[in-house]
């Protein structure tokens, strides 16, 4: 990891350049410079992120692409082809209310979130209104996940108490595990940050346990394919334009989570269980 290098490059979306860091800005890490639009300075304030189903060659040539106009997220791994690990646990109510969009399920979604070997877990919520995704996360360790499996208590002095006290209203569990290979790549602008990022080899399990566990052996899910996602503030960058001109790509809705669900033959909703 590259910790406290400051970033002096950025992206300006109109020319697909880097350009000096605006000087009014305090001066950043790479790290907290990589951080996804969503999670940058001011959660209240979403970000949109643009989803598309690319194949292995669109997906080598949006690679490409990147290395030349933006910067590597600084997790990446060399030994890992310049890309890094992500394991999630999902959450989902007994009747798979978040898979159903049921009211009161639509807008906000809940998961664990593990980065690669490390300890530390995210816990996560995900909130989207009007094609703009807002995320707020909080970091614990491990052995800290026993607490999601009893009920939650007055105490609110533990940094995820706000997360626990969420999923317990809401009577969410453990539905499935997913593990994907992540290559990402990110910028500036005079909007804040952008991000690109290239999802591969996703794999996903049935899970019951309030743990995050690397997927080994799950099923195989979009094989041939490579999730993209393009990732920025508030208006459609030039930079992000030209290459989806450039390459002809076409968003869509995705969800690794809905993707889950339907290929572990979860989706079917219980007789009688209302919406």
């Amino acid at each position: 990891m590259i910790d406290g290098t400051p970033c002096e490059r950025n992206t300006d979306s109109a020319n697909g350049k880097l350009a000096a860091t605006d000087a009014s800005e305090p001066p950043a890490t790479l790290e907290s410079a990589a951080l996804s639009p969503s999670l940058w300075k001011n959660r209240e304030e979403p970000a949109f992120e643009i989803k598309f189903q690319l194949s292995q060659e669109q997906a080598r040539q949006v690679a490409l692409w990147a290395r030349e106009h933006l910067q590597l997220d600084p997790h990446n791994r060399p030994e890992l082809d310049d890309s890094y690990r992500i394991h999630g646990l999902y959450f989902d109510t007994p009747t798979l209310d978040v898979f159903h969009r049921s009211d009161g399920y639509k807008k906000k979604k809940y998961r664990l979130r593990k980065y690669g070997g490390n300890d530390s877990i995210f816990l996560e919520q995900k909130r989207k209104s009007g094609g703009k995704v807002a995320k707020r996360r909080v970091q614990v360790e491990h052995a800290e996940l026993a607490r999601l499996a009893v009920a939650p208590t007055d105490d609110l002095s533990w940094i995820g108490a706000w997360f626990h006290r969420r999923i317990a209203v809401r009577q969410l569990q453990p539905i499935c595990l997913i593990s994907y290979q992540r290559q990402a790549f990110f910028g500036q602008n005079a909007e804040g940050p952008l991000r690109l990022t290239l999802d591969r080899n996703i794999r996903a399990a049935r899970a019951q346990e309030w743990t995050v566990a690397e997927v080994l052996d799950g099923l195989a899910m979009l094989s041939d394919s490579v999730l993209l996602e393009l990732k920025f503030r508030r208006h459609m960058p030039g930079l992000f334009k030209g290459l989806m001109q450039d390459l002809s790509l076409t968003p869509g809705p995705l969800s690794k989570y809905r993707l889950a669900v339907e290929a572990l033959g979860l989706a079917a909703r219980p007789e009688g269980a209302g919406r």
